[in-house]
């Protein structure tokens, strides 16, 4: 009990909410590593990216081709979530890349922009996506529910949209932190203005019914509430679920990857040395 009450003293406070780590190799060099070298998670990243890619591609080239128009695509939960892990699979591909090829990221001041906005992409597409994975194999499929025009790209979207988040969550090294439950709220929260708006505009599903998600029709809207309410207490514990994961992460790594070799020091010194020959003493 004193651990829970020492853990939510130190994350509840204000500075939390900040964006800023003194460690910018925790977003580039992955907790499972012995070595410096950006390269492994470079590697990785743009595995699941490009993962992403094929999955978003796919999925809205079969709304494309088809009969429906391709305008329905953007009005699901699943695509936000979808585009929203392609930025944050990318993102984080990118700030490895930039490590890679340009040398270490500096956090003397402050953490660079394309840092923090990788963080708050990761922040809201995990839960995000595990959210998803849930509220469809729980709620929508018994609904019979048509949201994907193909069986496998269903199941691409809904589960292994999961497990490409879990991946990078798991290859990671920053910090998960309680108040950046502010993230995925905002954007929750956003996604239910949307969805709203779009009623009280008229807007319709791709057969004409009346609303977006038909557990979410506000035409009935003390059920669309609790469904609301219900998933947002959902996304709570979902959140609590990625702290956990990312504090088993670096509880495990660090039984496993020796203190002796542990690779977040010396933030300044080059990843790797322009020409070979040239190398310190």
């Amino acid at each position: 009990m004193s651990a829970i009450k020492t853990y939510f003293k130190e994350e509840c406070r204000l500075l939390m909410l900040s964006l800023e780590h003194p460690k910018s190799s925790d977003f580039y060099i992955s907790v499972w590593q012995s070595t410096r070298s950006p390269l492994p998670l470079l590697i990785w990243r743009t595995l699941l990216f490009l993962a992403s890619l094929g999955i978003f591609i796919t999925s809205i080239t079969f709304y494309i081709v088809s009969p429906i128009s391709v305008g329905y695509w953007f009005i699901y939960l699943t695509h936000w979530g979808l585009t929203l892990m392609l930025f944050a699979t990318g993102s984080g591909a990118a700030i490895s890349a930039r490590c890679y090829f340009a040398g270490p990221i500096s956090a003397e001041f402050c953490l660079p922009w394309y840092v923090k906005t990788f963080w708050v992409l990761h922040n809201v597409s995990v839960p995000l996506a595990f959210l998803i994975t849930i509220f469809y194999w729980t709620i929508l499929y018994s609904e019979d529910f048509l949201e994907e025009l193909n069986a496998a790209l269903d199941i691409a979207i809904h589960g292994i949209n999961s497990l490409i988040m879990f991946l990078l969550l798991v290859t990671s090294s920053h910090p998960i932190r309680f108040l950046h439950l502010l993230h995925p709220f905002a954007f929750a929260f956003t996604y239910v203005f949307f969805s709203i708006v779009y009623y009280l505009a008229g807007g319709t599903g791709p057969s004409g019914e009346p609303y977006i998600y038909p557990v979410v029709h506000w035409g009935e809207p003390g059920i669309a509430i609790v469904v609301v309410v219900v998933t947002g207490l959902m996304l709570i514990f979902l959140h609590f679920i990625t702290i956990g994961l990312g504090a088993a992460r670096d509880a495990i790594a660090d039984r496993l990857i020796r203190p002796s070799v542990t690779v977040h020091v010396d933030e300044g010194v080059a990843l790797r040395s322009p020409n070979p020959q040239n190398t310190a003493v």
